[in-house]
Order: structure tokens, then sequence, then C-alpha cells
């Protein structure tokens, strides 16, 4: 991470026993953060997630030491005593503040179950899929990150100190919010057409002469080079085909489409397609394990992959740094609100020139957080305004611009909201910035003060940085697919994991550059790409060591990896079991009425389970599991999840207005904080809506093309 760290001289006190919290601690530190973890023995430590921290004992006088001097505690356990007036107190949990299930322990599969991301999961054979990457405790640690950050930075402001809270149940509607949307004639998932080889015959992994690859022709141009690439410009020209990739098809165009992509694949390496694809310009990638990840020479060469020399295993390779800093120009100090914030980021201006998901989500959280972000449209918009429920989802609360900035007047139009704003936002292409004549020596001199964030595919510099990327690229080339296919074919995950957390990353970058600036006096040039993401996404299990490697435990529709921790079909639907202590483990056993200790998830106990299960409802399931005192959740479909107690007293869905649909259902607050909440200001913007109004504000009535 070159550059001056944002969060240095910030002191945090870490004590969680789960990932959730570990993890924000670890992002924290990796930020700069000097970093305490307490905890109950000094063996308790893991190679990655606990590097650049220190570890104390939580009965120590050190560990005591640590509490009073914090200024920032995450923790996922109780703690005797008030917290002192200036802290800013984290409470990270599984479930929530409320509810039914509030008192139980985080547990990553009970909770995609009940979120319903295990049913939302694409399979070949439409059933629930136990996901093997813990995804929803990762972006419950990158939230909670974030929350603390904010909460400091509004502490700089005036807000004092404040308590927060996070829960995984949060952070699974947060990695649905472009899909669990519900409004007058709609409702569900905005992914139903796709199975896991992915969601658009385009936009999917393939079987190569050696192996696998992830094509993502997700637009028309890259169709377009696609088809070309491949010798098949005729599928470009049959009626019985979409023109748009993203089009709603038929059954027998898919196939077609899939049919024709399948053997064209099988006649080159994976080496030799990657080689046409990318000489090409069509996104794309090789499916990796984590393993052959970690072991790239490109991932390496660009520091996602580092060397890292761990205490007890030697030379480790480990994902690199959360962010590239850059800039830190001296001097640079926004001047203080006249007032109280009445949220994180009240008085915050953002120009948010980005589409798709993992850009504009970024901004969202930050609109989220008070933020007035003005989202910069070409004359057409952004390309997914045509997924209307989604675009809501991941740009509520934003003001829409509309200027054609290859003009001379939009151009002008654009400096000047840059100069008028303290955060830019962008995920166009490497050069296209420099090409418009918004290069960093332009954009310093319109604002000295400014936070300019891109998040690329592959990072600013390097031999692929003009590469275009999405973000199942990097989930092939990054291992999640081989994790969660195992010994089978490779898994797309349903939800776009690395454009979530990249946006959250992002938004993470962006208030801890903020801070520093306020605090330390410099602008920052801060760069999240998808493929940093992808490895820190799964940090916890992207080590590699001598006799140490990351492993690949899914598989074909995985139902789980053992019999206690598993998912069973019941009469009507199904149920997550995950018996983690041995009291549950043996009242699970007791249930089944076998006297055995196989825990295979195909073995003699599995066996038992199944056939008890199988003649029961899902409510007389989960009632007898109840009794046996054996953790469990039903696997929820959209609609259940709306009227579900846990879901309704922690407000995961909320109901906002949204200009052109009416009243919308969709992901309610990712943060709660005590003191500056997270307020909505309504849907997502008309095209062009405040266009006039921004130019005349802050453009001096300047035209937008």
């Amino acid at each position: 991470m070159s550059g001056a760290l944002p969060l240095r001289g910030l002191r945090i006190v870490e004590y969680a026993r789960d990932l959730p919290a570990r993890y924000a601690a670890f992002l924290l530190a990796d930020l700069g953060a000097e970093v305490c973890a307490l905890r109950d023995g000094a063996r308790d430590r893991h190679p990655v997630l606990d590097r650049r921290k220190r570890i104390l004992e939580v009965a120590s006088a050190a560990g005591r030491a640590a509490f009073r001097d914090a200024d920032a505690v995450l923790a996922d356990r109780p703690i005797d005593g008030d917290a002192p007036a200036d802290v800013v107190w984290c409470e990270v949990s599984g479930w929530g503040r409320r509810g039914p299930r509030r008192d139980e322990p985080y547990d990553e599969a009970l909770v995609t179950a009940l979120a319903g991301i295990q049913t939302f999961q694409w399979s070949w054979s439409g059933r629930p899929v136990w996901l093997v990457t813990p995804i929803v405790g990762y972006l419950t640690g990158m939230l909670a990150a974030l929350g603390v950050t904010a909460a400091l930075f509004a502490r700089l402001r005036g807000a004092g100190g404040q308590r927060l809270a996070v829960s995984a149940l949060d952070a699974a509607f947060t990695l649905n919010c472009g899909r669990f949307v519900a409004a007058p004639g709609f409702e569900g998932s905005l992914s139903e057409q796709g199975d896991p080889y992915g969601p658009y015959p385009t936009y999917a992994i393939y079987e190569t002469r050696d192996g696998w690859l992830f094509v993502g022709a997700l637009t028309s141009a890259f169709w377009v080079n696609l088809a070309t690439c491949i010798d098949r410009l005729d599928l470009l020209s049959d009626p019985r085909l979409p023109e748009s990739p993203m089009s709603p098809t038929t059954p027998e165009a898919k196939r077609i489409m899939r049919a024709a992509l399948e053997a064209a694949f099988r006649t080159r390496t994976t080496t030799e397609w990657i080689e046409a694809l990318q000489a090409a310009d069509v996104p794309c990638g090789p499916v990796l394990s984590r393993a052959e990840c970690l072991r790239d020479p490109m991932a390496r060469a660009g520091a996602h992959v580092v060397a890292v020399d761990d205490p007890l295993l030697g030379e480790t390779w480990q994902p690199g740094s959360v962010a590239e800093f850059a800039g830190g120009v001296a001097g640079a100090r926004a001047a203080a609100p006249a007032s109280v914030p009445a949220q994180c980021l009240d008085g915050v201006r953002i120009v948010d020139f980005t589409s798709f998901i993992a850009g504009p989500f970024c901004p969202r959280l930050l609109a989220d957080l008070g933020a007035e972000v003005l989202k910069i449209e070409v004359p057409g918009g952004d390309p997914f305004r045509y997924v209307q429920y989604g675009f809501v989802g991941w740009n509520r609360g934003k003001r829409s611009v509309v200027l054609d900035v290859k003009s001379a007047a939009g151009l002008a139009g654009m400096r000047a909201l840059v100069g008028a704003s303290e955060v830019l936002v962008d995920n166009v292409r490497v050069g296209v910035l420099d090409r418009l004549g918004l290069d960093a020596a332009t954009l310093h001199a319109l604002r000295d003060d400014l936070v300019h964030l891109s998040i690329t595919g592959y990072g600013r510099t390097g031999p692929d940085a003009r590469r275009p990327g999405f973000d199942p690229v990097f989930q092939a080339r990054c291992g999640i697919m081989r994790a969660q296919g195992g010994d089978d074919t490779p898994v797309v995950h349903t939800i776009a994991y690395n454009d979530y957390c990249a946006g959250a990353l992002g938004a993470l970058v962006t208030v801890a550059a903020l801070y520093a600036r306020d605090v330390h006096g410099a602008s920052q040039r801060v760069d999240v790409s998808l493929f940093r993401t992808a490895l820190i996404d799964q940090a916890a299990d992207m080590l590699l060591a001598a006799g140490v490697e990351p492993v690949s435990s899914g598989g074909r529709d995985h139902l789980g990896p053992s019999a206690s921790r598993r998912l069973y079909r019941c009469r009507d639907e199904w149920i997550c079991v995950s018996a983690v202590t041995d009291e549950a483990r043996t009242a699970l056993a007791c249930l089944a009425a076998v006297a055995s200790h196989d825990d295979a998830p195909s073995g003699s106990v599995a066996w038992a389970l199944e056939a008890i299960f199988g003649g029961l409802t899902r409510a007389g399931a989960l009632a007898a599991l109840a009794v046996h005192g054996v953790p469990a959740a039903p696997c929820l479909r959209f609609p259940e999840l709306l009227d579900h107690p846990q879901v309704r007293a922690n407000q995961c869905l909320v109901e906002i207005h949204d200009e052109q649909l009416g009243p919308v259902v969709m992901a309610g607050p990712s943060i709660h904080f005590e003191r500056t909440p997270m307020i909505y200001a309504g849907g997502a913007p008309r095209l062009g809506a405040d266009t006039e109004d921004a130019l005349r504000r802050f453009a001096g009535g300047a035209r937008a093309s």
C-alpha cells in the first residue's frame, strides 16, 4: 500500500470471537490504525486476519489499558461497564438487536438460510445450496469497519463518541439490495434466468481443452467482439437470438448460444483462449483454485498477493492491501462544519461518475451516510437503468445530472461540479479520465483537497490495467468458483459478491481518506480494484505456506460439509442445520436415533436425518430441532422474508418512495448509529432530474452539452 496510511494514529480495540468483528479490525489495521486484539489465549491467532495487530490477553493489565486508551471498540462479546463518552463503540452480532434470535451467536449458514441467500443461489437441481465462502461474514466486517470510520469522522466534526450496531442479518440484505425488491406488480429476484454456469450464455463459464474459463461479454459491444473472436458472426444476425446479451431470452435462444460457445471453447486450451479473448477486448479469466491464484505470477507482480513473514509459518503468501493510496498533498484541509452533523457525512458532496454495480454501490453507501451524491450520467444514462428495481437498490438517495462530457460544455460542467465537491468516485477504464481532460493534475487544480477514488478491474498500473473486468472474472481467477464447485464443475455465485465488496471497501477507504485529510491535511488518490477485492473478501482462506494450502471443499449443489452442518429437505421446504458444539451434535445424533459418530454429509447419521425430516413439514422439523437444542433455520424464499419476525424486528426491509416506481420495499439500513443515523432521501433519481439545479448551484448555469 503506497502513500501514507489514512487511519494512522487511531487506536482500536477488538474483543471478538467470530469472523465479522475480527475481519473489521483486520481492515482497520490495514488502513493504519493501531489495533489491539484482546484474546482469551495467546494461541488464538490467525496469520492473515491478525497481521498488523497487537495480540493481548484480555485479563492482562495491558489489555485493560487498551480499553482506556481506545478511540473505538469492535466487540461481538459482552463487555462490563459503560463506554466513555468520546469512544466509538461498535457492536457486531449475528442477528441484530431485536427479534426472537437476537441472543443467538453469529452462524454464517443459518443467516444465509434465513435471509434467502441459499435458496437464491443457482443450482442444477433447483434446491438451496450451502455456500463455502462466508460472504455474509466478510461483508458484515466491511460494514462494521465503515461504520467505525464514519463515526470517527463524525466525532472529528463534533458528534462525539457513539454506539453503533452491525449484524450479519443486515449485511445479508445489503448483499441483496439490488435483488430483494418488492413493489406493486413486482416481487422477487432479478436473476432468475441463470444457472451455475452464469446468468447469460455470453456471461458464463465454459470448459476448454484443458480446464475452465469465464467469458464476460455482458454488453453488446463485448458480444460483437466475442462473436468475432470465435468466428461466429452469424450469431449476431440470427433472428432467434436476442439483440443484446442482457435482453430477456427464450430457452431455445439460450440453448443455441450456449451450444455454439461450448463447441468453440473446447477447441483450444485455457491459456490460448485467454490470449485470444484479451486481444479481442473481451473480459475473461481462467478458473483457478485459491492456491493457484496465490501462486499466480501476475497476482504477485501486481502486489495483489504479497509475501509476509509469519513468526510461526515462516514465509507466507497472502492477499495484498485493501487499497492503493497515492498523493498526500500537504496543506489541504476542509473547513470544520458550522454545526454538529446529523449524519456522519453531512456536508460532504460527492461526484459519482460510475455505472453498473460496484461503482454505484460505493456512493450509494456514502449517500446512506448523509453525503450529497451527484450521479453524473451520459445522455443515454447508466446502462443498468434497464434493471429498474436493481437500479433503485444501487442508486437510492442520489441526484442525477446528465452531462455530455465529450463536449466542451459538458466537460466544463463536470469540472465545475468536481471543483465544488469533496469526493470524486469513478469506475471508468484506466486512461478514460485523462482522455476527457480530467487527469490528476487538472483535478488537483480544480480542488486541492479532493479525495479521488477509482474502482477498477485490475488496478491503475501494470500490464492488465486497461483491461475490462466484471465481478465473475475475479470469482473465477481468485478461486471462489472453484472452492464452491469442489471437484465438480465450478460455480458462478448468483450474488455479485466482488462487486458489492469493492463498493463497500470503496466507501470505507473514501471515508478513511476524508478523515486523513481533515486530520493530517493531505488529499488522497485511492484505487480499489476488483482483483484486489476478490482476494481481500476471502482473506481468512487465502494463505499459502510450507505445508499450508487453501482447500476447495464444495461440490455439485453442495448441501454442506457434514451431517451436523447441512441442508435437509422436509416434506414441503428445506431447512439448514448447524450443530457446531459437541452438545448440539450429540443432541442431533439422539434425534436421528443412530448410535454412530459418522458425521459425513452422506453418512449414516445424514441418511437417518434425511428420512426423519423428509416425513415432517419444515415447521415440524424446526420444532423438533428446537426441542433437542439443535440450532437450525428455514431456507426462506423472497416472499417469506417480507413477513418474517426476525426481519421485521430489525428493519432489514424498509419501504421507500421512488419517483418512478412508487412505494418500493427494499434493504434497510446496513449500519445502525446511535447519534448519526442513516436516513434515506428517497429512491433512485430520474435520468437528468437534477441537471439544471446542479449546474445552476455549482457551475454558474453552464450547459450540459
